[in-house]
Protein backbone atom coordinates (compact mmCIF):
# COMPACT_ATOMS: atom_id res chain seq x y z
CA UNK A 1 0.00 0.00 0.00
CA UNK A 2 1.39 3.41 -1.00
CA UNK A 3 1.54 5.96 1.84
CA UNK A 4 3.62 8.79 3.30
CA UNK A 5 6.15 8.29 6.07
CA UNK A 6 6.51 11.24 8.47
CA UNK A 7 8.51 11.77 11.65
CA UNK A 8 6.64 12.17 14.95
CA UNK A 9 8.87 14.15 17.33
CA UNK A 10 6.66 13.37 20.35
CA UNK A 11 7.10 9.62 19.85
CA UNK A 12 10.58 10.01 18.30
CA UNK A 13 9.76 7.60 15.50
CA UNK A 14 8.62 7.46 11.88
CA UNK A 15 4.92 6.94 11.26
CA UNK A 16 2.77 5.82 8.35
CA UNK A 17 -0.97 6.15 7.87
CA UNK A 18 -2.84 3.06 6.70
CA UNK A 19 -6.61 2.84 6.35
CA UNK A 20 -7.11 6.04 8.36
CA UNK A 21 -4.89 5.03 11.32
CA UNK A 22 -1.30 6.02 12.13
CA UNK A 23 1.27 3.32 12.88
CA UNK A 24 4.85 3.67 14.17
CA UNK A 25 7.70 2.04 12.29
CA UNK A 26 10.44 0.22 14.19
CA UNK A 27 14.06 -0.70 13.55
CA UNK A 28 14.35 -3.51 11.05
CA UNK A 29 11.07 -2.77 9.26
CA UNK A 30 11.30 -3.20 5.50
CA UNK A 31 9.46 -1.23 2.84
CA UNK A 32 9.99 0.29 -0.59
CA UNK A 33 11.09 3.92 -0.76
CA UNK A 34 9.71 5.76 -3.78
CA UNK A 35 12.21 8.04 -5.52
CA UNK A 36 10.57 9.43 -8.61
CA UNK A 37 9.34 6.35 -10.46
CA UNK A 38 11.88 4.04 -8.81
CA UNK A 39 10.98 1.71 -5.95
CA UNK A 40 13.97 0.96 -3.75
CA UNK A 41 13.68 -1.86 -1.19
CA UNK A 42 15.11 -0.69 2.11
CA UNK A 43 15.23 -1.31 5.86
CA UNK A 44 14.72 1.29 8.59
CA UNK A 45 17.40 1.51 11.31
CA UNK A 46 18.33 3.80 14.22
CA UNK A 47 21.76 4.80 15.50
CA UNK A 48 22.24 8.43 16.56
CA UNK A 49 19.77 9.27 13.76
CA UNK A 50 17.17 7.34 11.79
CA UNK A 51 18.46 6.02 8.47
CA UNK A 52 17.58 3.52 5.76
CA UNK A 53 19.77 0.80 4.30
CA UNK A 54 19.32 -0.19 0.67
CA UNK A 55 21.61 -2.65 -1.06
CA UNK A 56 25.10 -1.50 -0.09
CA UNK A 57 24.35 2.10 0.84
CA UNK A 58 22.61 3.97 3.60
CA UNK A 59 21.37 7.47 4.13
CA UNK A 60 20.00 9.47 7.03
CA UNK A 61 16.37 10.46 7.00
CA UNK A 62 15.62 14.15 7.53
CA UNK A 63 13.05 14.50 10.31
CA UNK A 64 11.54 17.63 8.73
CA UNK A 65 10.88 15.79 5.44
CA UNK A 66 8.28 13.22 4.46
CA UNK A 67 8.86 10.21 2.23
CA UNK A 68 6.59 8.24 -0.10
CA UNK A 69 6.76 4.53 0.70
CA UNK A 70 5.06 1.26 -0.15
CA UNK A 71 4.37 -0.91 2.89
Amino acid sequence: MKTTMIYNPDLECWMVELRGRSYPLHCGECFELLLGRDKLPCRLELDNDWYVIMEEMRFNLREQDSYKVII
